[in-house]
């Protein structure tokens, strides 16, 4: 995806929670990754899929950690893509297994404005 650079919003707490749950090499790669990606102007496979199968425009930013495959599942609006899950990926399955479920039902919740995301900050 090309254009300005990207800024990275969260869903609230669920992000921060989900990172304070990292070991400090995974946070520490978090970090590096994160802001690597920001500072791209375009984001692309390995490390961005824009659309994830049967989901209603959810995508994924992709890193390794620590010998695991780490993914934020969110969805990107415009320039601005919005954090909705923290997980691992291993043959196909998301940890946690709802993952991408509850992606979905935040998403559905920040398009109606119902919930108001945070500014990617940890």
């Amino acid at each position: 995806m090309e254009g300005r650079r990207k800024r990275i919003r969260c869903y609230p707490f669920k992000i921060s929670e989900w990172y304070a749950g990292l070991s400090a090499q995974e946070q520490a790669d978090t970090d590096e990754f994160i802001k690597d990606m920001c500072g791209s102007r375009e984001w692309k496979m390995p490390y961005y899929r824009p659309r994830l199968h049967d989901t209603d425009g959810l995508g994924e930013l992709r890193w390794k950690s620590e010998n695991k495959q780490h993914r934020l599942i969110g969805f990107l609006s415009y320039e601005v893509f919005y954090a909705l899950v923290g997980c691992t990926h291993k043959q196909q399955i998301y940890k946690p297994p709802d993952a991408l479920d509850t992606a979905g039902k935040r998403k559905g919740q920040i398009e109606r404005g119902e919930v108001n995301t945070v500014e990617y900050d940890l």
